[in-house]
């Protein structure tokens, strides 16, 4: 599926437009289906360094959310995990991304976005690649400080635990 501009017509797309996005909340549930961990690429942000974050990206013309969804964590986190998706998935939770720090939403100072957040539980095993230099499971209590999270996510993280349907009795 080839859904990329060319350079100039992305960052014309960027500059005028929020770009729609899917964010996945990797998540490992123990065996009664309860919410254990939690996974985070460790990566380079645009205007922070290394920082813990949510795997992510746009959509592309006429994909749909699962195989964004799908593509997204391959990408990032390989090939080597297993992912069970409805065929049309509904999101954990929505986020808005904005090109400067307001008193809503998270900062990204590429783009205004939109992002419909999901929480996807995994098997297997995760292989950091592309942009993701780590990736770790870490437990919901104890999670990277907020300083620690790339482009504010650590309100994506706490809003999706707030909201979340996964684990709950």
């Amino acid at each position: 599926m080839s859904g990329w501009l060319e350079p100039a017509d992305w960052k014309r797309a960027q500059d005028t437009v929020p770009i729609a996005c899917v964010d996945v909340l990797p998540v490992r549930l123990n065996a009664s289906g309860k919410l254990e961990r939690i996974g985070l690429i460790f990566r380079d942000t645009p205007h922070q360094g290394q920082r813990w974050c949510i795997v992510g990206g746009r959509l592309w013309r006429n994909e749909s959310i699962a195989e964004a969804i799908t593509r997204q964590l391959r990408e990032t986190l390989g090939q080597r995990i297993a992912l069970s998706l409805h065929a049309d998935p509904q999101p954990d939770y929505v986020s808005q991304y904005f090109t400067n720090e307001r008193s809503v939403g998270c900062v990204d100072p590429r783009q205004h976005a939109l992002t419909l957040v999901f929480m996807i539980p995994l098997t297997g095993d995760p292989s950091p690649t592309g942009e993701a230099k780590d990736f770790q499971w870490f437990d919901p209590s104890h999670l990277p400080l907020p300083g620690e999270f790339g482009f504010g996510q650590d309100k994506v993280v706490a809003g999706c635990l707030r909201g979340t349907r996964i684990g709950r009795e």
